[in-house]
């Protein structure tokens, strides 16, 4: 049996706020807030918000639905997800907020795919390019920056 397709990313954005500005922005409840296209149902959370053991979905690109699981909540440093779209993969992502003065941070973002299979492969292939990974992130990373400028 072949080995499942594995893929990964590592990211940073240095953006000039306080680590206690963005860390509450990486919720699945406030990224509406600055990300137009962003689209989840909350499943579960105590507090409304994001959590140690907050579940949402979102919609995976070519269909189906992907479960996150808030699996580390350390603000305003760390929050890490698993999040699995059955028959297709497994994601973690881990984003950690580094503080680079005053008021300036550098966000780490790293993702890891473990694809589940045949169909996992293929979504990979054509879903997780390396191209449109540059491309959504240089989106967040405009989006964030003009929503923390908009509201200083």
């Amino acid at each position: 049996m072949p080995s499942p397709s594995r893929l990964s990313w590592d990211d940073e954005m240095t953006v000039a706020a306080a680590p206690e500005r963005v860390f509450p922005l990486l919720c699945p409840v406030r990224e509406y807030d600055w990300i137009p296209t962003w689209n989840c149902q909350m499943i579960h959370s105590r507090s409304g918000v994001a959590e140690d053991g907050c579940v949402f979905q979102t919609p995976v690109p070519g269909g189906g639905t992907m479960t996150w699981v808030v699996s580390v909540y350390e603000p305003p440093r760390r929050i890490e997800f698993t999040c699995v779209a059955p028959e297709l993969f497994v994601m973690r992502l881990k984003l950690s907020l580094e503080r680079g003065g005053a008021e300036r941070i550098t966000l780490r973002w790293r993702r890891e795919f473990l694809s589940l299979g045949e169909a996992g492969d293929r979504h990979l292939a054509e879903h997780r390019t390396e191209a449109a990974h540059r491309e959504s992130m240089a989106l967040l990373e405009r989006n964030l920056r003009e929503y923390l400028a908009g509201t200083a």
